[in-house]
C-alpha cells in the first residue's frame, strides 16, 4: 500500500496474463463496509485564505515579474521550505503549508496548489529507490516518491518565417538521492489516488476498516485500474476475512493490468494461506509476465530466492533488475554470488567485475575488490 510518499504492501490463475484491457473493471464493491465522509479532491488542494495571499503578493510582486513564471514558483518553493519538516505523513496543501511538514506526497500536493494559482502546468513522474520496509500490525509498507515537473507556458519562438514551440521546465525532486531510478509518468487521477491509498495504508494498520474502504473507494472512482489500489483493496479484503473477494482483485490485477510484484506475491502469500500450495507454485510462473519498473522490487525478489537457495529464479530477477536500471551495482553482486553457488566462476568474475565498477561507495568497491581478486585467483589456480 501507499505510505510515506508512495509504495506497496508487502504481505509476505495458472494462465499467463491477457493484454492490458484498460476498460474492464472489477466488480470490487462490498457491502461489509459502511461508507464514511473522506476528502474530496477540491479538499486535498485546498488553501486558505492567508496561504493563498502569501503566495501570491510573492508570485505578483514587481521584483519578480522579470522571473519566469514557473521559476517565480519554484522560488517560492525554496523560500517557505527551509525548515521543513519531512516526515512520513501524508496531508493536504493547507496543512503541509501550516503545519511546515509532510512526505514528499504531501510537498508535490503543495506545489500542485501553488501551481493551480499560477495557472502553472504540472506533471509527476514515480521514483524508484531502494524501500524502506516498516512492518506494522502484520502489514508491511514500503515507500518510494514522486517528482514533480513544473512547465512554464508555451514559448512560440519565430524566425525567417517560421514558428517553433518551446517550453522549458523545472524538475523538483523532493528527496533526491544518488540510488534511485526514474520510473514512470504519473497522470493526475493516479496521483490523486496516491492521497487516498497513502491514508488508506495508516487506516488498515489503525483496523479502522470502515475508513480505509472509504478511501479506497475514493480512490477506485478515480482510477478503478490503479494497480496500487487495486493491491491495497485486496490486502483490506483479506485482512477482514474476505479472501474470495481479494482473490479476485488480484486475478483482475494480473490480468487486465501490467500487474506489479507486490501484488503478485501478495496473491500467491494468499494462496499459501488458503493451502492451496500447488497454485501458489504454479502462480511462480506469472513473474516473467509482469512489466515492473522498479529494479528494486525485482532486487529484492532475487534476494528472497537466494535466500531460499532457488539460484535460477534468483538469476532471472536479478537480470530484470538489470535491465530495467544496468548501473546498479548491488545487482551485479548478487548475480555474482549466484554464478559462485552454482559453480559458474567465470561468469561469477564477469558479474563481480561489472559490480566494481559501478559501485559509489569506496566500501563497496573495496568489498568487491576482494571478491573479485579471489575469485580471479581460484579461476587461475584451477
Amino acid at each position: 500500500m501507499l505510505t510515506g510518499c508512495a509504495g506497496t504492501v508487502d504481505l509476505s490463475l495458472q494462465t499467463p496474463p491477457t493484454l492490458v484491457e484498460q476498460t474492464a473493471v472489477v466488480q470490487w464493491r462490498s457491502n461489509s463496509f459502511q461508507l464514511v465522509l473522506v476528502p474530496q479532491v477540491q479538499d486535498i488542494f485546498y488553501l486558505n485564505k492567508e496561504r493563498r495571499k502569501h503566495f501570491l503578493d510573492f508570485y505578483h510582486a514587481s521584483d519578480n515579474l522579470s522571473v519566469d513564471r514557473h521559476k517565480r514558483l519554484f522560488n517560492y518553493l525554496e523560500r517557505v521550505l527551509d525548515g521543513f519538516s519531512y516526515k512520513g505523513d501524508t496531508y493536504n496543501a493547507d496543512l503541509a503549508s501550516t503545519l511546515q511538514s509532510g512526505n514528499c506526497l504531501s510537498l508535490a500536493i503543495l506545489t500542485k496548489a501553488y501551481a493551480f494559482l499560477a495557472n502553472l502546468e504540472v506533471h509527476y513522474s514515480k521514483v524508484n529507490s531502494a524501500p524502506i520496509y516498516q512492518p506494522q500490525q502484520c502489514v508491511m509498507t514500503i515507500s518510494s516518491h514522486v517528482q514533480t515537473y513544473i512547465y512554464a507556458p508555451v514559448n512560440i519562438i519565430k524566425s525567417k518565417g517560421e514558428f517553433s514551440l518551446f517550453r522549458s521546465k523545472i524538475i523538483i525532486d523532493y528527496f533526491p538521492t544518488s540510488n534511485r531510478v526514474l520510473g514512470t509518468m504519473v497522470d493526475n487521477a493516479d496521483f490523486v489516488a496516491m492521497y487516498y491509498q497513502n491514508l488508506a495504508a495508516e487506516a488498515i494498520i489503525d483496523k479502522r476498516f470502515d475508513l480505509a474502504y472509504s478511501l479506497l473507494s475514493a480512490a477506485m472512482e478515480l482510477s478503478p485500474n490503479n494497480i496500487d489500489t487495486l493491491n491495497s483493496l485486496a490486502v483490506l479484503y483479506k485482512k477482514t476475512g474476505h479472501s474470495l473477494a481479494a482473490e479476485t482483485i488480484y486475478l483482475h490485477g494480473l490480468e487486465h493490468t501490467k500487474g506489479s510484484v507486490n501484488l503478485l506475491s501478495n496473491y500467491i502469500i494468499l494462496l499459501q494461506e488458503m493451502g492451496r500450495l500447488q497454485d501458489a507454485v504454479l502462480l511462480q510462473e506469472q513473474y516473467q509476465y509482469i512489466e515492473d519498473n522498479s529494479p528494486f522490487t525485482w532486487f529484492d525478489l532475487a534476494n528472497k530466492a537466494y535466500g531460499d537457495k532457488n539460484y535460477s529464479a534468483a538469476l532471472r530477477y536479478y537480470e530484470k533488475s538489470i535491465q530495467v536500471a544496468p548501473y546498479l551495482h548491488e545487482s551485479f553482486f548478487g548475480q555474482a554470488k549466484t554464478y559462485f553457488h552454482l559453480g559458474k566462476r567465470h561468469k561469477a568474475q564477469i558479474a563481480m567485475k561489472r559490480a566494481t565498477e559501478l559501485a559509489f561507495k569506496p566500501s563497496d568497491e573495496k568489498l568487491y575488490l576482494a571478491k573479485l581478486n579471489s575469485l580471479t585467483e581460484n579461476i587461475s589456480e584451477q
